[in-house]
């Protein structure tokens, strides 16, 4: 009889607990996505950004060299950021490279196509190279 208890009263207490530790856990499946360990603008981003511009101004500016210079330099810190081959293949476009301009195109359409607004940008570049090429 005795040990019927034990065993009644150990299997209460692992109900128990595991009833207790459930209501206290986190639940598994969020609608919101997990923090991040990485801030969104890390300092190589950041520094990417600033390039990006630098080069856009010297786009502007009529300085194609050091345009791609600042473009360049931008990729090697974030090569995941797309303008900046859209604004390389400008800067080739620019010095009248096609075939140049013709690889950073299609760089920038793998990593802009998704988004409307660049594949416009991206086929009217693509059509000044091709005429660039006639």
């Amino acid at each position: 009889m005795m040990t019927l208890k034990i065993k009644w009263l150990k299997i209460f207490l692992a109900i128990v607990l595991c009833l207790s530790g459930v209501g206290c856990m986190k639940p598994i499946l969020t609608s919101e996505p997990p923090p991040s360990h990485e801030p969104f603008a890390t300092p190589r981003i950041l520094a990417s950004m600033q390039l990006t511009e630098q080069g856009k101004s010297l786009l502007n500016a009529g300085k194609p060299d050091a345009a791609i210079r600042a473009f360049e330099r931008a990729i090697n810190l974030n090569p995941g950021n797309g303008e900046n081959y859209y604004y390389l293949s400008e800067g080739w476009l620019q010095k009248g490279e096609a075939k140049q301009a013709k690889e950073f195109n299609h760089l920038a359409e793998i990593y802009l196509g998704e988004y409307p607004d660049w594949t416009v940008h991206i086929a009217r570049q693509k059509d000044r190279i091709e005429e660039l090429e006639k």
